[in-house]
C-alpha cells in the first residue's frame, strides 16, 4: 500500500483502468440541403430488432410462430423464415438471434406498431442511420453516406457526401468518469468533452425542378432504353445549377441500382459533344470577324490532309449561306471557320470557354476532357465535336458566356455551409465571372444566330418548339468509340444524341443540357426527334414553375392533396388551384374518387377526380404520354398512345358518354408545325 505496487504492478494503474469508464457522444452528422431548405439528406434515429431465444431469460420468444406472423406484418421477410431462425437459435442455445438485413433500419412508426402487438422477448437496439427521404432524386450529386463496419463512423460515398465529408461529419465527444463497486458514477469524477455536430450543406438544386428532371429520365429510359442518359438544368444568368441526374442511377435509401454507374456525369464523364460543340466555334469566329451570316459557301464535303470530310448529308445543299449552313449544322462550314479564325487562335477560344480544363467544382476528380490537336485531321474534327472531350458542366459553362454578354459564368452546386448549432453561415457561395471570353457584340450576334436553329428560315429542329416559350438551342448527334478497339462503333444509329437549349430565346433564364447515349430501342428515333422525348416537358414544367414570362414572377407551392372522397368537387381546394390541371371524369358534384390521395402534386402536374352521374370523356389535349397513362389507370380504360410529345388527338372526343370496355386511342405532337 506504501509503495502503490505489488509483484511491480501499478496499484493505482490497476484501480483506475477497473473504475475509470469512457462514454462515446456521436456527432449528429450535418444535413444536406436544397435551396428552400429541404432536406435531402439527415441522420434519422432507426431500430435494430433483436429476438431473446434464451428460455431462462424471462422475457423470451416463448412462441416462434405466433410472433414470426406479427413480424413479417412489419419486416419485409418471410414468415417461415423468420421462425426457422427464432427455432434455430433455440436450439442452439443462443441468448438472442438477428434478422440481418430486413430487420435493421426500421422507423420509428414500424417499431410503434411491434411494440402494440406485444411480442414476447423483442428488443429494440437504436441506432443512427443516413436517410434519403426522396429515393432516386440527383443520387450521383447527392452522394451517399454509410457506416464504416471498423470504425462505426459514417463516411461520405459519392457527391456531396463524400466531397464535404470533413464538414459534414462533425467531432464526435465523450463523458469520462469513475464508477464505484455498484456501477454508480463517483461524484466530481466526470468530465464532458461535448459533441461538435457536423455544418449543413444548402445547395442550389430546386427540389420541384429536380423532381420534373428526374420525371424525364424515366420517360426517356422507357422509350429508349438506352446505355446511359443524363440532364442538367442551369439558371442562365448566374451558373446555379438548379437540377441533375442520370441514368444509370440508384437509390441511395434502398441501394436498389448501386454499383451500375459510379461516375457523376455531370463532372466525372467526358465524351465527344458532337454538334452542339459548333456554337463555340460559331462564337470565336464571330468575334474573330468572320463570320457573315450572308456569305456563302459550297456545302457537303471539304478536304484534309489528304481525307475528304463529309456533311451529315453527303451531298450537301448545294451553294448556300453561312447562317443556313449552321441551321442544317454542316461539318464543312465549321471547318471552314476554323481556317478563317486559325487553328491556334481557334484553340486559344476553346480553352477560354473552359474546355480542356476542370470548372474547379466541389467534387473529386472533376475530368477536364481533351482537346485533341496534335494532327490537322484532329483539329479539323474538332470544329464539329469530334476527336476532342467535354463534360456536361463544362459545356453549361460555357453556355453561360454566350447568353451574358461574353461574361463565363462558374457553374455551382453549393449554396452554403452553415454550423448547424450557432447558425452562422461559414461558407457562401455567389454568381462568378470566370472571365470575359468574347466581346458583348459577338456574344449577342452568335445568340441572334443560335436563335434560328429551332424552327427558323429552314424549318430545322421543329420538334424543340414549345406552344408558350420560344426555345433556342443547338442538336448534336456524335460517333460513339469502340470501347473494344479503335475507332468508333459501327451500326445504325449508334449515337449519342443531345440537344442544348435556353429559354426564352430574347432573355434567357434556364439552360437545359440532354443527352442519350445508344439507344436499344426506338433507334431511329434518336435521328428523327433526338431527346424531344425528355427535354421538351423538362423545359416546359420547368419555365412555368419559375413563372417566366409571368409579371409576379413568384414561383406556386406544391399543392396537397387529402382524401376527399364523398366530398363537393366545389369544396376540393386542389380542383380549383390556377397551377393544377384538373381532369374530371363524371358530370356529378360529389367526389367518388380521385388521383392522387393523400400526397401533393407540384406545379403544373394533372389531378384525376371522378365524380357521380355519367362519365363523360374529357378533353386530353396538353397531356403527356406519362399523363395519359395515368389517366388510362384511373378511368380503367385501354389506351393506346402513338407519337411522342403532347396529346393533340383522341378517339373519343370531349363530352361523349363512356361506357364499360370502351377503348381509347390517343395521337401525340412534337408541336412540329407541320404536323
Amino acid at each position: 500500500m506504501i509503495g502503490k505496487s505489488l509483484d511491480d504492478e501499478d496499484l493505482v494503474a490497476h484501480g483506475e483502468e477497473k473504475f475509470s469508464r469512457t462514454s462515446q457522444i456521436e456527432a449528429a452528422r450535418g444535413r444536406i440541403l436544397d435551396r428552400d431548405g429541404n432536406v435531402l439528406a439527415s441522420d434519422m434515429e432507426a431500430y435494430r430488432i433483436a429476438l431473446i431465444t434464451d428460455p431462462s431469460y424471462s422475457n423470451h420468444v416463448s412462441d416462434p410462430e405466433a410472433a414470426a406472423e406479427k413480424i413479417a406484418e412489419v419486416v419485409d421477410m418471410d414468415k417461415d423464415e423468420i421462425e426457422k431462425r427464432i427455432k434455430e437459435g433455440i436450439e442452439e442455445e443462443r441468448f438472442q438471434i438477428e434478422l440481418g438485413k430486413e430487420g435493421r433500419e426500421l422507423s420509428y412508426n414500424d417499431k410503434k406498431t411491434l411494440e402494440e402487438a406485444e411480442i414476447p422477448g423483442i428488443v429494440f437496439i437504436a441506432e443512427t442511420k443516413r436517410f434519403y427521404p426522396n429515393g432516386n432524386f440527383a443520387s450521383h450529386l447527392i452522394g451517399y453516406a454509410e457506416k464504416n463496419q471498423d470504425t462505426g463512423e459514417f463516411e461520405g460515398s459519392l457527391g456531396i457526401e463524400q466531397a464535404y465529408d470533413e464538414k459534414l461529419k462533425g467531432q464526435d465527444g465523450g463523458l469520462d468518469y469513475l464508477k464505484d463497486l455498484w456501477g454508480y458514477i463517483v461524484p466530481g469524477t466526470d468530465s464532458v468533452a461535448e459533441a461538435k455536430n457536423g455544418s449543413d450543406i444548402q445547395l442550389t438544386i430546386d427540389s420541384n425542378i429536380q423532381m420534373y428532371l428526374e420525371d424525364s429520365l424515366d420517360t426517356m429510359e422507357e422509350h429508349f432504353e438506352p446505355e446511359e442518359t443524363f440532364a442538367v438544368v442551369a439558371d442562365a444568368k448566374t451558373g446555379e445549377i438548379l437540377a441533375s441526374g442520370q441514368r444509370p442511377s440508384f437509390n441511395p435509401r434502398t441501394r436498389e441500382g448501386f454499383g451500375e454507374s459510379w461516375l457523376n456525369m455531370l463532372y466525372q464523364h467526358s465524351f465527344e459533344p458532337g454538334s452542339t460543340f459548333k456554337v463555340f466555334g460559331l462564337a470565336a469566329a464571330i468575334d474573330a470577324g468572320v463570320y457573315d451570316p450572308n456569305a456563302v459557301y459550297e456545302s457537303g464535303s471539304y478536304d484534309v490532309d489528304g481525307h475528304t470530310i463529309y456533311d451529315w448529308e453527303p451531298e450537301g445543299w448545294g451553294d448556300i449561306t453561312y447562317n443556313e449552313g449552321m441551321q442544317y449544322s454542316s461539318n464543312a462550314l465549321m471547318m471552314i471557320l476554323q481556317e478563317k479564325v486559325g487553328e491556334e487562335k481557334m484553340l486559344e477560344y476553346y480553352k477560354d470557354f473552359g474546355f480542356g480544363q476542370v470548372t474547379g467544382s466541389e467534387f473529386p476528380n472533376e475530368q477536364s476532357g481533351t482537346l485533341a490537336w496534335d494532327a490537322e485531321l484532329q483539329r479539323k474534327t474538332t470544329s464539329f465535336g469530334q476527336t476532342s472531350t467535354v463534360t456536361p458542366i463544362q459545356m453549361i459553362q460555357g453556355m453561360t458566356a454566350i447568353l451574358n454578354g461574353g461574361k463565363m459564368k462558374k457553374p455551382y452546386i453549393v449554396e452554403s455551409i452553415t454550423d448547424s448549432e450557432s447558425g452562422e453561415v461559414i461558407k457562401e457561395n455567389d454568381e462568378t465571372v470566370v472571365r470575359q471570353v468574347i466581346s458583348e457584340e459577338a456574344a449577342d450576334r452568335t445568340q441572334d444566330e443560335i436563335n434560328t436553329f429551332v424552327g427558323g428560315s429552314m424549318e430545322r429542329n421543329p420538334q424543340y418548339l414549345l406552344e408558350d416559350y420560344e426555345v433556342a438551342g443547338k442538336s448534336g448527334t456524335a460517333q460513339v468509340i469502340n470501347p473494344d478497339g479503335g475507332g468508333y462503333l459501327k451500326g445504325d444509329y449508334q449515337f449519342l444524341t443531345s440537344f442544348i437549349g435556353y429559354a426564352p430565346e430574347d432573355d434567357p433564364e434556364v439552360i437545359v443540357y440532354y443527352g442519350v447515349k445508344l439507344a436499344s430501342k426506338n433507334k431511329s428515333d434518336t435521328w428523327d426527334i433526338g431527346v424531344m422525348p425528355g427535354f421538351n416537358p423538362l423545359m416546359e414544367r420547368t419555365l412555368k414553375y419559375l413563372t417566366v414570362g409571368e409579371e409576379d414572377g413568384e414561383s406556386p407551392e406544391p399543392v396537397k392533396i387529402e382524401d376527399y372522397t364523398g366530398k363537393m368537387i366545389s369544396d376540393v381546394p386542389a380542383a380549383a388551384n390556377d397551377s393544377i390541371q384538373t381532369i374530371i371524369l363524371g358530370d356529378g358534384e360529389e367526389v367518388v374518387d380521385h388521383y392522387p390521395k393523400n400526397d401533393k402534386l407540384l406545379p403544373y402536374e394533372t389531378f384525376f377526380v371522378k365524380t357521380d352521374g355519367q362519365l363523360k370523356m374529357p378533353d386530353l389535349t396538353g397531356l403527356s404520354k406519362r399523363e395519359v397513362i395515368m389517366f388510362g389507370d384511373f378511368a380503367g380504360m385501354d389506351v393506346t398512345v402513338e407519337g411522342e410529345g403532347y396529346v393533340n388527338g383522341q378517339s373519343i372526343d370531349p363530352g361523349v358518354v363512356l361506357e364499360d370496355g370502351q377503348e381509347l386511342k390517343v395521337t401525340l405532337s412534337s408541336n412540329d408545325p407541320e404536323d
